[in-house]
């Protein structure tokens, strides 16, 4: 959803990339599954209301509102709760 490769994704969990192509050949770990389906519900999110082509290049571009951040570093050092409320923001139209 995101275009990332797996280094990128490694980063985002805070992983080894090693760690990454284990989970794809093993499974992720149970202590592990809540992050990542965060992560995949956040993607559901950008798939329903951002056009599919854009997404890649919106969670790397970085946005005053997230600091100065991309949503890709906004994930990595504060979470997804950080980026659900900047979409919040975002898609509520009101911006005052």
């Amino acid at each position: 959803m995101f275009d990332l490769s797996e280094h990128e994704l490694a980063s985002l969990l805070g992983l080894q990339r090693q760690s990454v192509t284990e989970w794809r050949e093993k499974g992720i770990p149970s202590v592990r599954r809540a992050s990542v389906e965060r992560l995949l519900d956040l993607a559901n999110v950008f798939a329903r209301e951002v056009v599919q082509s854009r997404i890649a290049q919106i969670v790397r571009t970085s946005d005053d509102w997230l600091g100065g951040r991309s949503i890709l570093d906004t994930i990595r050092i504060d979470g997804p709760e950080a980026v659900y409320a900047y979409l919040r923001r975002l898609f509520s139209y009101d911006n005052a």
